[in-house]
């Protein structure tokens, strides 16, 4: 029992610590060097005026007693939209603000986000019901879904980019913090298309790891219908899914589905674009067996992440007594077999983010975040959709594993020029 506890008090990276206050993660190197500008062809009243993240939550509504502001720290059953309001101290003021802040690899001084108002549209009609298990009005959940996909909609026509993004947080964590983490990932994606931070209703207690892992399961049919909802009923051309550490379990499992219902379907009915996981505590066996399944077939793209600094993974890997998927594979681990199919399969990528500036800070968990590097690799794929090669990125021998080189922004420059 001992050990069982001194794990759940270390197993502090499998998502973030607690905050209501975030410091801006550092500028990709892809903005710092110059090589892309996600704002560069808005004006900047309109870039500055692009406020709107949208959220979606299971969390249970607080209430009087509860100390938090807006959402619990436990499952609600109906799932919830709304907007939220993030506001950045010291504010940026101008165009010359919002390039200081965005394109410079040291900042003058230190910006910190932090959530400012929400506005709950209300629970969707594809909830099972209320906290109570009653059956919702239906009338309100129309009316709740009308006004998230119009307001969608409305951000997409905004932008002129018609993709959806959606995080989805790990564990460890209460509303704020993923919500503040969505904005800056909203931020350097230059408010392209419409950005939904999805807030499951993880624990901020860092003994809560097994226990979080199984709420994140239960709360795969909400995610998934959202997918849904957004590919019936908005504008949306793609649906971008972006999970991570345990949040990845939640990301796999709907991606998963959405393969299955495709294939039992006949077509492919949600418009789902990239998956990206990140840090996924996710067994590999299961993970090649959904391959076997079809996984690929329900999207356009399927991007892992890995890191042999990975603190909490290596944590994770003694609780379950396996290596999980977001750790790098030894020398010949993989079987030849499967190494090949991996290699020959071009709707995946696989990217060791090991050698990755400021990948290995903390726990080195987070390093979608603390490096500059692997952050510009996920934003370039996302607004560009290049592949790994094109944004910098070197095949390691006789693998099916891409790698940060050591001259990657000169790399990533070259790529971009061509492009």
């Amino acid at each position: 029992m001992a050990r069982w506890v001194a794990i759940g008090l270390l197993l502090s990276g499998c998502g973030e610590n607690v905050y209501d206050e975030l410091e801006l993660m550092p500028s990709p190197t892809v903005y710092v060097e110059g090589d892309l500008d996600p704002f560069n062809d808005q004006a900047a009243r309109q870039v500055l005026s692009h406020t709107q993240l949208f959220y979606a939550t299971d969390r249970r509504v607080a209430g009087p007693n509860d100390k938090q502001t807006y959402y619990a720290n436990d499952r609600g059953i109906a799932l919830r939209t709304g907007l939220v309001d993030v506001k950045m101290t010291p504010p940026a003021t101008s165009w010359q603000d919002l390039q200081q802040i965005s394109q410079t690899a040291e900042r003058d001084i230190e910006r910190t986000l932090r959530v400012s108002t929400v506005h709950e549209f209300g629970p969707m009609p594809f909830s099972s019901g209320d906290e109570q298990g009653r059956p919702l009005p239906e009338q309100a959940t129309r009316e709740a879904a009308r006004a998230f996909t119009q307001s969608i909609d409305r951000q997409l026509a905004q932008s002129g980019n018609q993709d959806v993004f959606i995080y989805v947080h790990g564990y460890n964590v209460d509303f704020e913090y993923p919500t503040l983490v969505s904005k800056e990932l909203q931020h350097f994606l230059g408010y392209q298309g419409a950005f939904i931070s999805y807030n499951w209703p993880a624990t901020p207690s860092r003994l809560a790891y097994i226990r979080d892992l199984e709420t994140a399961g239960a709360t795969r049919r909400n995610l998934r219908k959202l997918v849904e909802l957004l590919s019936d009923k908005t504008q949306a051309q793609r649906v971008h899914l972006i999970g991570y550490s345990a949040g990845s379990r939640l990301v796999f499992e709907v991606a998963y589905q959405i393969a299955l219902q495709n294939q039992a379907s006949g077509k492919r009915q949600a418009k789902l674009g990239q998956v990206i996981l990140i840090g996924s505590d996710l067994d590999r066996t299961y993970f090649t067996q959904a391959l076997a399944d079809g996984l690929l077939e329900g999207m356009d793209h399927l991007t892992i992440y890995m890191s042999s600094s990975d603190a909490a993974l290596n944590l994770s890997r003694i609780m379950f007594g396996r290596n999980r998927l977001g750790q790098v594979a030894a020398k010949d681990e993989v079987p030849a077999g499967i190494e090949n199919l991996l290699k020959a399969e071009p709707r995946l990528s696989l990217i060791d983010a090991s050698n990755a500036l400021g990948a290995d800070l903390g726990n080195g968990h987070w390093y979608f975040r603390s490096s500059p590097w692997a952050s510009s690799d996920i934003f370039v794929s996302l607004l560009k959709g290049l592949s790994p090669a094109a944004r910098g990125l070197a095949r390691v021998q006789d693998s099916a594993v891409w790698q940060f080189p050591a001259d990657y922004p000169e790399r990533l420059k070259s790529g971009l020029t061509a492009y």
